[in-house]
């Protein structure tokens, strides 16, 4: 009787737990705004995050893409992983691989990317996301 409660008890946890991890993908899901970055500012910037299977993968209208698994520390919702910027030949971040972090805050998605730019030194990029408004017709009276 107690093995069987231990069994269940643990297959309960397990399923809560994964309902929470997608409860967060879900959240992490979707196309966000960027509302501004130490790289510089680019109103037209955004990413795009789907669920693949396990994992989420992220992509960027301005050169580079990320593979990130979601978790959750406490109250915070975060999702850790690895990407690449694209071939770029003449450009600082072509094909540079870096590892990226991302954080749920309020209503706001925060990333932190360090980038190994090869010669042994590292650059770190943070920037805000938002979740873009939507633009409403103008009607006319």
């Amino acid at each position: 009787m107690r093995l069987a409660f231990k069994l269940i008890s643990f297959a309960f946890f397990a399923l809560l737990s994964s309902q929470e991890v997608r409860s967060q993908e879900a959240q992490l899901s979707g196309r966000w705004q960027q509302i501004s970055s130490d790289a510089g500012s680019c109103a037209a910037c955004f990413v795009g995050i789907v669920r693949q299977g396990t994992v989420l993968i992220v992509s960027a209208n301005n050169g580079w893409s990320a593979t990130v698994q979601a978790d959750r520390n406490g109250p915070a919702h975060f999702a850790t992983g690895r990407g690449r910027w694209k071939m770029r030949p003449g450009t600082i971040y072509s094909n540079k691989a870096f590892d990226v972090l991302f954080a749920l805050r309020d209503e706001q998605l925060m990333m932190f990317m360090v980038v190994d730019l090869g010669n042994g030194s590292k650059r770190t990029i943070t920037a805000v996301f938002a979740r873009p408004v939507p633009k409403l017709p103008v009607t006319r009276a």
